[in-house]
């Protein structure tokens, strides 16, 4: 399968938008987390936990499958393919871990923090300790996020072992009998 022009851009834009919405939220959680984690005014910290359950609980779910899902159309419709080169493959791997964080830890971990601070909306602080674990999937997603960025540029390492074999293949089936 091969996607013509039109649909090839339109994927393309679908794509770069949904990745950039992943990663808008990622740092308006940042954001947030900070916030929670430094200020000493409970009712503020309170507002930054439940922001952030409130962003992640309705768009990292769409956003984080429309960028995967997209990112599959585009590799198959294109001369690239899912494993056909190094950089896709890694792209590929990178973005279901990532999904895959998301909705097996990350959000389970916001709504559980959400529910902390509800429960001590009397003006008390939410402990530190579970303040400070929403820093890992910040630094790990940006750092993911960042690597695919690189991968997409750059597009590294050439192609895999299997896209290798389809190559000559095509060059064998090519020539004249």
């Amino acid at each position: 399968m091969t996607l013509s022009p039109r649909w090839r851009k339109f994927v393309l834009v679908v794509h770069v938008v949904s990745s950039l919405g992943w990663l808008g939220i990622t740092l308006v959680n940042a954001v947030l987390t900070f916030t929670s984690v430094f200020t000493e005014d409970a009712r503020r910290q309170h507002a930054a936990i439940l922001m952030m359950d409130q962003i992640g609980g309705y768009l990292l779910v769409p956003v984080s499958l429309t960028a995967l899902v997209s990112g599959i159309v585009l590799s198959v419709g294109t001369k690239w393919g899912l494993v056909r080169y190094k950089w896709v493959a890694i792209k590929l791997v990178l973005t279901l871990i990532a999904t895959g964080l998301t909705l097996f830890s990350l959000l389970p971990g916001l709504r559980e923090l959400a529910a902390a601070a509800e429960s001590t909306m009397d003006g008390v602080l939410v402990p530190a300790g579970r303040r400070v674990d929403g820093f890992y999937p910040i630094i790990v997603s940006s750092t993911m996020y960042l690597t695919m960025t690189v991968l997409s540029v750059y597009k590294p390492g050439g192609k895999t072992a299997h896209g290798r074999r389809v190559t000559a293949t095509r060059a064998r089936e090519r020539q004249p009998a």
